[in-house]
């Protein structure tokens, strides 16, 4: 049966005639709105709390406008990507910016949504619609993601197959730039548009820009995936139920964090709400974690079956005979959403869980620091959209400079340095006073910007060299996909913390002696305390998340390589000709039907 390296090389040789630069700046400019959406709502969110009318001790609801963009994006990034290559990722890249697009509309139209539709339906299913406004905001927003997280590794397969292995890594690097310039200019894009048109318009202003976008790249861009014909080759296969697991247990989890979090400050000294927190709907729920973890160990099981019943290569023996399990996923043999022989090796491992924790403490800053500036210092969108600009405008200038120093001084090093840089900004976060002086935050910002840029380098060389070349692509994608469950952790658990922590802190108010209850000066110095409390709570957390990136140097400390990295080596000519492309969606070199195998770990590095 021809191989997918073949096939795909007669096709790379048509399609590199047609416009290839065309085909780049179109596809960068979908990653671009879509790596936007990332991060737009980051400093909307006061200005859609206050209008959605949120209670203010039921805050921590607001923070799923990002986590189930985050849900969607992990769940849709390794799933769309098998989808198109069965279908075709020309085909399947109009269709999630359709989605995209569709689920924008719904963002935009969610309040009027929200007052036109009877949504107490979904209290059957555990939803609480005593928001519907927010209820259609979030379940768009997942959707939205749904068709934004398949834009990135299909656009990086789309590139490959242009451009060949001669020009792919320029090719791919635009498009990391891209991606990245998106998440940097996406807070300050959404604060100017709250400003001036509303947070509605962030949503409503995508369908134009989505739409002049599809007209070229249906027109102009060709099917560069070689799609099979019906009856004389199978289509990959799709691993839905692992996917659908996987989107399961990371739903269960974070409820379950968000829920148990909240409780965690009921019962400290002098702050005895218990029976407030949960009046307010902070009712601790151990069964969800519960089902995580078993939803967890079938996730593990179903991956692994999958794997095994995937056909050895040549010279390898069978791990086992072909059952009736592949019946679970769409037709063909399709590769598992999680490759879980990867978790063989400890760099690996040691990636994995920095790269998680790195994730966690990440978000709190990319969330945390535009609501400070907003809600406790009381500055306008914009300013918190410039305050938060500070931070994610040198994580790119940090990853440039980490990969130039992993190839000087090695991975451990720089991703020490950097997970020390980060800890050291949120420790300069931790004593922000209450009137913090902007010289106060543009040291921290530019500090915890640079060192979270740092680690992104080391933790894709330890990745990629752990899973030698053969899986390199799949385990980038894994470590990025760790990153966005560490978000969304992160966010559910320490959101709810620090909402837990604050409603603590306002059910223990005692009002100055003298003062009549609820006249102004009463209500001036409610204010001015809740405004402490607001104070002393997003300070704890930065504290918290600075914890998280001192525990991410443990991990770290087990980073090696097994032969010294070179990031811009020059390939011959004659390699570069018959080098297989690496698309970040399919394996090229891998025969159709067969499986990658492990590469044997070296000596100590066995778990």
């Amino acid at each position: 049966m021809r191989s997918l390296a073949h096939a795909t090389g007669r096709r790379q040789t048509k399609i590199r005639g047609q416009r290839p630069l065309l085909a780049l700046i179109f596809v960068c400019a979908a990653v671009f709105l879509t790596a936007l959406d990332q991060t737009v709502v980051v400093t909307a969110l006061p200005q859609i709390v206050a209008d959605l009318q949120i209670p203010i001790l039921q805050l921590d609801r607001a923070s799923w406008i990002i986590s189930g963009y985050l849900l969607g994006y992990v769940i849709a990034m390794p799933l769309l990507g098998q989808l198109a290559d069965r279908y075709g990722r020309r085909r399947l890249l109009l269709l999630c910016l359709a989605l995209f697009a569709c689920a924008s509309l719904v963002c935009g139209l969610a309040p009027w949504l929200g007052s036109q539709n009877d949504l107490s339906f979904l209290q059957m299913l555990g939803v609480d619609v005593q928001s519907p406004c927010l209820v259609w905001l979030v379940g768009a927003r997942v959707l939205q993601a749904a068709g934004g997280g398949a834009v990135v590794p299909i656009a990086m397969a789309i590139v490959g197959d242009y451009y060949g292995a001669r020009g792919l890594g320029p090719a791919l690097g635009l498009i990391g730039m891209v991606t990245e310039a998106g998440g940097v200019l996406g807070p300050l894009y959404g604060a100017w548009i709250t400003q001036t048109l509303g947070w509605s318009a962030i949503f409503l202003l995508n369908l134009p820009l989505v739409a002049a976008l599809m007209v070229p790249l249906a027109f102009w861009l060709r099917e560069s995936a070689q799609v099979p014909t019906p009856g004389k080759e199978k289509r990959p296969g799709v691993d839905l139920v692992g996917a659908a697991l996987l989107g399961a247990v990371l739903l269960c989890l974070s409820l379950g964090l968000a829920q148990e979090a909240a409780l965690l400050t009921a019962g400290q000294p002098g702050l005895q709400a218990r029976g407030a927190l949960e009046s307010a709907g902070a009712r601790g729920n151990p069964l969800l974690l519960g089902l995580a973890l078993l939803l967890l160990v079938l996730l593990v099981f179903v991956e692994r079956r999958l794997q095994r019943e995937e056909p050895p290569e040549e010279g390898e023996a069978s791990p086992g005979g072909r059952g009736r399990w592949s019946r679970l996923s769409l037709p063909g043999r399709g590769a598992p959403v999680l490759d879980l022989r990867l978790f063989r090796r400890l760099s690996f491992v040691a990636a994995a869980v920095v790269s998680l924790l790195v994730g966690a403490a990440l978000i709190i800053a990319m969330v945390d620091i535009p609501i400070f500036v907003a809600t406790v210092l009381g500055e306008t969108a914009i300013s918190s959209g410039l305050a938060l600009l500070r931070l994610t405008a040198m994580i790119p200038l940090g990853a440039l400079a980490g990969g130039w120093l992993c190839e000087r001084l090695g991975s451990r090093p720089v991703a020490i340095a950097g997970l020390l840089c980060a800890a050291a900004a949120f420790w300069l976060m931790h004593w922000w006073p209450l009137r913090v002086d902007w010289n106060q935050i543009t040291l921290s910002t530019i500090l915890g910007g640079w060192g979270f840029g740092l680690v992104i380098a080391p933790i894709g060389v330890i990745a990629l060299d752990a899973a030698r070349e053969r899986r390199g692509g799949l385990a980038a994608a894994l470590v990025t996909m760790l990153r966005m469950v560490g978000m969304i952790l992160g966010l559910a658990a320490l959101t709810s913390w620090g909402l837990g922590y604050f409603r603590a802190l306002a059910a223990a108010f005692v009002p100055p002696p003298g003062i009549t209850p609820f006249s102004s000066a009463y209500l001036d110095a409610y204010t001015a305390y809740l405004v402490a409390a607001a104070h002393t709570v997003y300070t704890t957390i930065f504290l918290v998340a600075g914890v998280l990136c001192l525990l991410a140097v443990i991990p770290a400390l087990a980073f090696r390589e097994s032969q010294p990295v070179t990031f811009f080596k020059r390939i011959p000519k004659e390699e570069q000709e018959s080098a297989p492309v690496m698309t970040g969606v399919v394996r090229p070199s891998q025969t159709e039907g067969e499986a990658v195998p492990a590469p044997e770990p070296r000596e100590g590095e066995q778990l």
